[in-house]
C-alpha cells in the first residue's frame, strides 16, 4: 500500500489529540514530512518528537509548497479558504478541518478548484466516519415513516473536555499574523452575513460554523436535504459579547416529506461530560446515536435500533471516527473517488446562515451579505414564530 507524505499546519488542540497521534497509528499509510506553526517553541517541541526528518516552518506557505508533501492536513483554528486555495494551486491534496470556509461562495469555488487539480478536498466531517454509519443508514430503512428526528447537543467549556490531557501551549505567536488571520476572517464574516453587532460574528463563525455545522452534515448526509425552519429561538436572547461563552438555541422545522425535526444545543459550561444523540422516531420503530466527544482518543459512537418486539445495538468498533476519516482521505488518494465535501459544506453553510438570520430577526436585526440575499427570496423567511 502506497505511502502518503503528509504536511501538517496547525499543531494545536485537535492536531496533539487526534491528528498527530492517529498519523503515527496510521504509519503504513502516511509519513510526515513537514509541519507549521505561529509558535516557535511549540514548532520545535512537536517536530522534535517526530521521527525521521521533518521539515518545520512558521510559515504555513512553506509546507503548502514543500516538494516533498503530497497532501496536507490543515488543522489550525478558524477557516481554511485561503489556506485550502493555495495548497491545491500548488498541486497537493487537502483535508482541512471544519469550517473549510465562511462563505457559500467559498465552498463552491473550493469545489471548482479541488475538481480542475484533480486533488482531493475532504473536510473533517469526522462524524460521518463512524463505524456505525452503515447501519444507522440501514436502520432508516426499517423503523417505517419517519415522524421526528430530534438532534441534542449538551455542550461543555472546551477547555473542560481536554484540560486533563497533555496539550503543549506556548504564547510566542506571532502577534501580526495572527491580527492577519483574525481581519481575514472578519472580512469573510462580513461577506457571509453582513454587519451586524460583532458578537453575532463570534457565533456564526466559531459556534456555528465551527461546531453545529457537525450537526447539519449528519442531517444533510442522512436525508439528503435540509429541514426548512419554523422557528428558530435562543437564550440569553443575544449572543454574549464574549465568543467563549455562546447562547444555548432550539430550532425546529420539517423535511419535504412533513418529517418534524428538532435541534437543541445547549451551552452548559460545567457539565459533567460532551453528550451529542441522534434519534428517529418512526411509525414502526425508534433509533438512537450516541456520538462520543471530539477529543477523546479511544471512544466510538454507538447506535441502538428498537422494533416492536426487539431491539438491536451497534457498537464502533476499536477504531474511532478521527481515524476512519484519514483512511478515507488516503482511498481518496490513492484509489478514489474523490469526496464532493466541499459542495456540501457550501450547503451546510447556506443552511447555518439562514438559522442566524431568523435568530437576528427576533432581536430586530437584518443579516446581510449571503445570509440576508438568502432569506430576503426564502418564504420560510414568513414562516410563524420567525416574524
Amino acid at each position: 500500500m502506497r505511502r502518503i507524505s503528509v504536511g501538517v499546519i496547525g499543531l494545536g488542540t485537535i492536531a496533539q489529540t487526534q491528528h498527530l497521534p492517529n498519523l503515527a497509528y496510521l504509519d503504513e499509510l502516511f509519513r510526515i514530512s513537514a509541519v507549521a506553526d505561529l509558535s516557535p517553541r511549540l514548532l520545535t517541541a512537536i517536530a522534535d518528537r517526530l521521527p525521521g526528518r521533518v521539515f518545520a516552518s512558521t510559515e504555513w506557505q512553506e509546507v503548502s509548497n514543500h516538494a516533498d508533501t503530497e497532501a496536507v492536513l490543515l488543522l489550525t483554528s478558524g477557516a481554511h479558504q485561503e489556506m485550502s486555495e493555495e495548497t491545491l494551486a500548488a498541486g497537493k491534496h487537502v483535508f482541512s478541518e471544519k469550517p473549510l470556509s465562511l462563505t457559500v461562495a467559498g465552498a463552491r469555488r473550493l469545489a471548482t478548484l479541488s475538481g480542475e487539480s484533480k486533488r482531493v478536498l475532504q473536510v473533517g466531517y469526522m462524524k460521518l466516519h463512524e463505524k456505525v454509519y452503515p447501519h444507522l443508514v440501514a436502520g432508516l430503512r426499517t423503523i417505517g415513516s419517519h415522524r421526528l428526528i430530534r438532534h441534542t447537543v449538551c455542550h461543555p467549556s472546551h477547555l473542560s473536555q481536554y484540560d486533563h490531557l497533555d496539550v503543549l501551549r506556548f504564547a510566542d505567536a506571532d502577534q501580526r499574523a495572527l491580527n492577519r488571520a483574525k481581519s481575514y476572517e472578519i472580512a469573510r464574516t462580513a461577506e457571509a452575513i453582513g454587519e451586524l453587532p460583532h458578537r453575532w460574528g463570534g457565533f456564526y463563525r466559531k459556534f456555528l460554523a465551527g461546531s453545529v455545522i457537525h450537526t447539519v452534515s449528519i442531517l444533510r448526509r442522512m436525508w439528503a436535504e435540509l429541514p426548512r425552519i419554523t422557528f428558530a429561538e435562543m437564550w440569553p436572547a443575544s449572543p454574549p459579547r464574549s465568543p467563549d461563552h455562546p447562547p444555548s438555541f432550539f430550532v425546529r422545522g420539517h423535511l419535504a416529506n412533513h418529517t418534524r425535526v428538532e435541534l437543541s444545543w445547549l451551552w452548559l459550561p460545567s457539565y459533567p461530560a460532551y453528550r451529542e444523540t441522534l434519534e428517529v422516531h418512526g411509525t414502526e420503530g425508534s433509533l438512537k446515536l450516541s456520538l462520543p466527544q471530539p477529543y477523546s482518543r479511544h471512544r466510538t459512537a454507538d447506535l441502538t435500533i428498537r422494533h416492536r418486539r426487539k431491539a438491536a445495538l451497534h457498537h464502533g468498533g476499536a477504531e474511532t471516527a478521527f481515524v476512519r476519516e484519514l483512511r478515507a482521505f488516503h482511498h481518496a488518494i490513492t484509489t478514489g473517488p474523490h469526496p464532493q465535501d466541499a459542495l456540501g459544506s457550501a450547503t451546510d453553510l447556506a443552511w447555518l446562515q439562514g438559522m442566524l438570520a431568523a435568530l437576528a430577526r427576533k432581536e430586530g436585526l437584518i443579516a446581510g451579505g449571503e445570509a440576508g440575499a438568502t432569506s430576503s427570496t426564502d418564504p420560510q423567511s414568513d414562516a410563524e414564530g420567525l416574524k
